[in-house]
């Protein structure tokens, strides 16, 4: 018996375990500076929880003056609310099929090699970071 099945609205195939994910929003949180709103989530797991914060975010490189992209970061919590692992590829998949509006293609980027050690900002090494792409992904 294949342990990956398929998922409705959520293309390919997805672990058991991350079926039974459910996301509940406890809030949202205003940036002061730029009124731009972060809807935030969690859901319980075995092994503690996961938290996702879903905003448009203003670029500043590569992208029309003002334009918003969907930003979507995952982290996982224990027991204890301390932050101890990387969310698995499952949780990071069913995160962004089922917060982020349909449509949207995110992709998780990883900075050149030449990006400058002051520029690779690695706040919370135990978390995720989806971005929409401007870029057609899946044509």
């Amino acid at each position: 018996m294949n342990p990956l099945i398929n998922l409705a609205g959520i293309p390919g195939t997805i672990a058991p375990e991350a079926t039974r994910i459910r996301w509940i929003r406890f809030g949202d949180r205003q940036d002061p500076l730029t009124g731009a709103v972060t809807r935030c989530y969690e859901a319980l797991v075995a092994d503690g929880r996961l938290v996702a914060l879903l905003s448009q975010d203003l670029v500043p490189d590569g992208t029309p003056e003002g334009k918003r992209l969907w930003h979507l970061s995952v982290s996982h919590r224990d027991q204890h609310n301390r932050p101890d692992r990387v969310p698995s590829w499952d949780e990071l998949k069913h995160a962004m099929y089922r917060l982020v509006q349909a449509d949207v293609p995110m992709i998780l980027i990883f900075p050149r090699r030449s990006t400058p050690a002051d520029q690779y900002v690695d706040v919370n090494p135990t978390t995720l970071h989806l971005w929409e792409s401007t870029e057609p992904v899946d044509q």
